[in-house]
């Protein structure tokens, strides 16, 4: 087991700049050296940090003996670059989502961390919400029989990011690659894989929109995806909606053969529930009483931190780069189904 990971951040403006409190409270691990292109961002985050380290050319941090790890917080098409040129280094890497701009250049960053022997993790953060986890247990545990559909929404009617000029790489293609699907409806084909044990992803159908704000990038998705065994799970979510009962949702809803569960977060106000209903008469039985606060401090309680100590422990990540190239996968073939006419793509 490693003493200390000395890690570099890439990236200051987003993400990247809340990188600092996470690794703070992580025993063993410490940020030594920053990396941004706005000097002023650069500086500022060098004092507050008390960081000496300081580049505005991500080679010269992947290339620093005192950085161990590199963080990549850039908007995604530099993720390919940068982990590359860091993998090449010999560091380990910690990437924000997606992993790449396509699955072509995700499996690559995969083989090339395989072949370097260093660690590979993406930030799909979902996975350490107590919804999550608890959604989790529930279907490894077999207590709603076998799941053979799940619906999963992020969606939102606004979303003022979208609209800032210190993002506006987000509405670029050519930078993000594409818009909502990418943004949160990756984060949500994640999470529910987990939730239902990661089974083989066997075709996707897709409908991709960009109708209201005249972005080159979505602003709303639905995707289906077709499970080995004949299950399926559908994915919607959107930036900007004409949504007319709440201003945002995030929602799982699993369907089994023995019960049912919805984990839902609407304008502030959460809520799960978890039970079954007898046929025919249309009586409902809750299945226990499951608190949030119970799983809020359960494994993982945060993904950096699952990262941090894979490198220490020599283990893989929770979600590593496999399961980051994994989503890619899926998004390009959505994108590919929406082209065409939402057909549906095997895979």
């Amino acid at each position: 087991m490693a003493k200390e990971l000395r890690i570099g951040i890439i990236g200051l403006m987003g993400y990247g700049s809340t990188y600092f409190r996470i690794i703070a409270g992580i025993e063993g691990s410490r940020v030594t050296a920053l990396c941004d292109a706005r000097e002023d961002v650069l500086q500022r985050a060098a004092a507050q940090h008390n960081v000496s380290r300081t580049y505005t050319d991500y080679r010269q941090l992947v290339n620093d003996s005192e950085v161990d790890a590199v963080f990549i917080a850039t908007p995604h098409f530099l993720h390919y670059q940068m982990t590359m040129a860091a993998i090449a280094a010999g560091k380990h890497v910690f990437c924000e989502k997606p992993l790449a701009m396509n699955a072509r250049e995700a499996e690559e960053m995969v083989q090339a961390a395989k072949a370097a022997g260093v660690k590979l993790g993406c930030h799909y953060n979902r996975r350490q919400s107590p919804h999550v986890k608890m959604l989790k247990q529930a279907v490894s545990q077999g207590l709603l029989g076998d799941v053979y559909a799940m619906n999963a929404k992020w969606m939102a009617r606004y979303t003022a990011f979208m609209f800032s000029p210190d993002s506006a790489w987000r509405i670029d293609k050519n930078k993000a690659g594409g818009g909502i699907l990418i943004g949160r409806g990756s984060h949500m084909i994640d999470a529910a894989l987990y939730i239902l044990g990661n089974p083989k992803v066997v075709s996707v159908k897709a409908n991709v929109a960009n109708r209201l704000c005249g972005f080159s990038v979505d602003d709303y998705a639905m995707v289906m995806l077709g499970l080995e065994g004949g299950s399926t799970l559908t994915v919607e979510c959107s930036y900007e909606a004409h949504l007319a009962d709440c201003a945002d949702k995030l929602e799982y809803e699993l369907f089994g053969t023995r019960a049912g569960a919805c984990a839902r977060e609407q304008d502030g106000n959460r809520r799960f529930v978890m039970g079954s209903c007898a046929f025919p008469e249309n009586k409902w039985q809750s299945l226990g009483d499951w608190k949030e606060e119970d799983f809020a401090d359960r494994y993982p309680s945060s993904i950096i931190a699952d990262f941090v100590d894979a490198v220490m422990n020599d283990r893989e990540p929770l979600v590593n780069g496999r399961a980051g190239a994994d989503v890619t996968a899926i998004l390009d073939a959505a994108f590919r189904s929406a082209e065409n006419g939402q057909r549906e793509i095997l895979l």
